[in-house]
């Protein structure tokens, strides 16, 4: 998109990252990640209601996002969360829409 140069940069990156994980089964393949460690797509595939191949788009798309990271062992892949960039996520979120951690509350007044 050629208008990004408008937005700031961390405008930018929540964007990127919010789209990354703007379906239910791509945070649900996060959470599972974060609560079961490193797993093949054969694990999320029988965790989740979808085909194979469409548990492995999600992971694509996380993937592409730097969310999560993909390693191949022997025949598998195997993938595992980022969590430094769940952590920056966060902090993202926080910084673009005013948010501190001590009141949790928008800051607009």
């Amino acid at each position: 998109m050629k208008n990004k140069q408008f937005f700031e940069d961390s405008v930018n990156q929540l964007s990127d990252l919010t789209k990354a994980i703007g379906h239910p089964a791509r945070i649900q393949v996060l959470l599972y990640l974060k609560e079961n460690g490193s797993s093949t797509c054969q694990n999320l595939v029988d965790a989740l209601p979808y085909s194979q191949s469409t548990v492995s788009g999600h992971l694509q798309k996380l993937k592409d996002a730097g969310l999560i990271v993909m390693k191949s062992k022997q025949t598998s892949s195997i993938y595992s969360i980022k969590k430094d960039v769940l952590v920056d996520l966060n902090a993202l979120f926080q910084s673009v829409f005013g948010l501190t951690p001590e009141r949790n509350q928008l800051s607009l007044f």
